[in-house]
């Protein structure tokens, strides 16, 4: 479970999160957050003890090399990062990482039991399904939400 000793101060947060698996066709949703958390220089807040919801014969640690030539070894997680955005009164978390193999109901505690900590006040979900839809026409987007105020506001 993640544990904090300071949680930072934020402004009217929201939370945005992307997974990856069968909900990322084209890594999409993933490399959406990818590019918030690069245009919005975010910076890193926590990630999920791994261990709980990952089984690694599915999902196995990726080996990779510096700059230097020093070999990296990176574990699949789920991590959370701060970002001040420009232009944006309010503050937003990224989070970012593989949907779990397992545990899914105590995955679901840990990221809103953060969110409420965070006094997070709209939570958005990102994803992409693959389509049969031709180049040629435009790309169906759907979006669902369970604020009706907000929802009539979008229409």
């Amino acid at each position: 479970m993640i544990d904090f000793d300071d949680l930072p101060v934020l402004t009217d947060p929201v939370m945005i999160a992307a997974f990856e698996g069968w909900n990322d066709a084209g890594e999409a949703a993933s490399a959406a957050i990818t590019h918030l958390r690069e245009v919005w220089s975010a910076e890193p807040l926590t990630e999920l003890d791994a261990e709980e919801y990952y089984d690694y014969q599915v999902n196995r640690p990726l080996i990779s090399l510096d700059a230097e030539g020093v070999r990296q070894l990176q574990w699949p997680s789920t991590r959370l990062y701060v970002a001040r955005a420009p232009l944006f009164p309010r503050d937003v978390v990224l989070i970012q990482g593989i949907e779990p193999n397992m545990k899914w109901q105590q995955f679901s505690r840990e990221i809103l039991g953060l969110a409420a900590e965070l006094n997070i006040s709209m939570f958005v979900t990102l994803a992409a399904l693959l389509s049969d839809n031709p180049h040629s026409r435009p790309v169906p987007v759907t979006g669902s939400c369970t604020d009706p105020a907000l929802r009539e506001a979008l229409g």
